[in-house]
């Protein structure tokens, strides 16, 4: 069986190669089937990169499938749980109805009688649509030396970037739109007060009592450090806070920590600093926009292999944003 043959069928198999390209980027180890696999894979890496061509243009098509494998068909916990997914075509339109608050008013009235009306306020909301795209190259000295691994860290970095881009944003969103009332705490300082965590609490849990706080990590360690905290923590919650580091609840209120480490490609933060964001329920709509296309020239004068990854575009409708709060803190 010819190596392009080989090549071809492994790409047909859902998830295979993405995940040992996964797995070869970040050192872990690989089953014997994933061996074979890279094997594989090196070998075809490595051809291209001596003789200059991918007539198939093999390395955008592994590319687009294992970006879409992993954010557009993949689930993603925490955005899933804020937001309602779904997909749309590449030139559609949509308007999305914000959810109306219960405005009714129920009169005192005689029989018969005739009181004031009231009404419902069904809000039509036009999404933000944005779209992202990358654009780098292999050079063929690379794909020779190091072979399958190039083009794992291009296509790993890729999904990375995108997703980092999108979470940014949507968080962007939600940052920008809250901008006073009960849903904006003062912390009070570099860490929250009993006072502020009982205000945000409060808040989300009279709206869902599976609510979540969203927060880098390094504020989960500092929530842990609250003056008078390990009195209400459980002892396998101070084994864990004294192993990591971190806190998994409060008061009630999950917490999912972002790690600082992960940042966009420009150097931001995957959610706006100084921030503790609070969501109690679903707030909106995320919608991809139709599909991924990743474009490959070769460029044989500057023996490099040039990757356009384009069209990743998403529609972010926030209709509900009262089911979010956020805590400010200060350096």
């Amino acid at each position: 069986m010819s190596l392009k043959i080989e090549v071809a069928e492994l790409m047909e198999k859902p998830g295979v190669m993405f995940d040992v390209a996964e797995k070869v980027e970040y050192k872990r180890n690989l089953t014997n089937e994933e061996k074979e696999v890279f094997e594989i894979s090196d070998a075809w890496a490595r051809e291209i990169g001596k003789i200059g061509n991918d007539k198939d243009l093999e390395i955008a098509a592994f590319v687009n499938k294992g970006v879409n494998e992993e954010i557009y068909n993949a689930p993603d916990e925490l955005l899933d749980s804020m937001l309602d997914r779904g997909s749309i075509g590449e030139f559609d339109d949509e308007e999305f109805v914000k959810t109306p608050k219960n405005t009714l008013e129920a009169h005192e009235a005689a029989k018969g009688g005739i009181v004031d009306r009231s009404y419902i306020d069904f809000t039509a909301i036009k999404p933000i649509t944005k779209n992202r795209q990358i654009e780098t190259d292999l050079s063929y000295v690379d794909l020779r030396k190091n072979g399958f691994k190039s083009i794992a860290t291009l296509t790993t970095y890729a999904k990375e970037a995108l997703q980092n881009a999108l979470f940014y944003d949507v968080f962007s969103m939600i940052d920008n739109a809250i901008v006073g009332g009960e849903q904006l705490v003062t912390a009070g300082g570099k860490v929250p007060t009993q006072t502020a965590v009982d205000a945000f609490n409060l808040y989300l849990l009279d709206r869902d009592p599976a609510a979540v706080a969203v927060c880098l990590s390094k504020y989960a360690q500092a929530l842990g450090r609250m003056s008078g905290r390990s009195q209400y923590m459980s002892d396998a919650m101070k084994d864990e806070f004294n192993r990591y580091g971190l806190v998994n609840f409060i008061d009630g209120v999950r917490i999912a920590s972002i790690s600082g480490a992960k940042k966009t490609g420009k150097g931001q933060l995957m959610l706006p600093d100084l921030r503790i964001f609070g969501c109690a329920g679903k707030i909106g709509a995320l919608d991809m926009k139709g599909e991924l296309h990743t474009y490959e020239d070769m460029d044989n004068s500057n023996e490099k292999v040039i990757i356009r990854v384009k069209d990743f575009t998403y529609s972010v409708a926030i209709t509900n944003i009262e089911n979010c709060n956020k805590m400010v803190l200060t350096n």
